[in-house]
């Protein structure tokens, strides 16, 4: 049960973290105006735009990762 505790903990930051990243991403590296358009080459390549990348990159493959080990997990359980 400790092991499972771990994992979903694990998962749920990284949930967590990957959907509140995507959405810091848009309003504060490509806010949807004249401005955000003309500068967000700039901005993008800022170190905090930088970071939040890093962490929708990273958040996206711990999130893919969650479902293959459930899905290995449901075949093996299930012997399908």
């Amino acid at each position: 049960m400790s092991t499972i505790k771990k994992l979903v903990t694990f998962y749920t930051f990284w949930i967590c973290t990957h959907y509140a990243a995507s959405h810091m991403y848009t309003k504060i590296c490509t806010p949807w105006s004249l401005y955000g358009f003309l500068f967000s080459p700039f901005i993008a390549s800022s170190p905090h735009c930088t970071a939040l990348q890093w962490f929708i990159s990273n958040g996206s493959g711990h999130v893919h990762t969650m479902w293959v080990i459930i899905g290995a997990w449901g075949i093996d359980y299930f012997k399908l």
